[in-house]
């Protein structure tokens, strides 16, 4: 797969050619160039993006794409519970509201209730009730006397 690189000494020992100093420099200075040429013109080329490079971007954009619909989700989510719990509170206290003044006037009729005048009242209206030495009448309801006989008024 890789190639193991030679060592120079190995290399130069191996070798048994007389090497220009000279002539070794101009070498690796023309190949630095070419390299650094070649750096240049890439950078200011357009990089070319093969398929499987705009495969992986594409993958990648769906996967941020994702993360961030399922963080707008759970924020969505979050929003909607507040809301809910916000008008849940207002319809609660606006009941508890009514409720209180229920209670005050259910108190104020308790208190009433147990008095002897509310007691004497009731009895004397729903149990036709009189004190020692009283006279009770008893009156007939009104009612239309000319549509009782089935006689109807001209």
């Amino acid at each position: 797969m890789f190639k193991k690189k030679r060592r120079r000494s190995r290399e130069y020992k191996n070798n048994s050619q007389v090497i220009d100093i000279e002539k070794a420099r101009q070498e690796r200075k023309r190949k630095r160039d070419e390299a650094a040429n070649k750096k240049n013109k890439s950078k200011k080329t357009k990089h070319i993006v093969t398929e499987r490079q705009a495969g992986k971007k594409a993958r990648r954009r769906w996967v941020y794409f994702l993360v961030a619909l399922f963080i707008l989700a759970i924020i969505g989510a979050s929003v909607f519970n507040i809301v809910n719990l916000k008008l849940t509170e207002a319809r609660t206290l606006e009941e508890q509201r009514v409720l209180l003044n229920q209670k005050a006037r259910l108190e104020l009729v308790y208190s009433e209730i147990n008095s002897p005048e509310y007691i004497e009242q009731q009895a004397r209206q729903q149990l036709k009730m009189i004190k020692p030495e009283e006279i009770l009448y008893v009156l007939p309801e009104k009612k239309d006397h000319a549509t009782e006989g089935g006689i109807v008024p001209n």
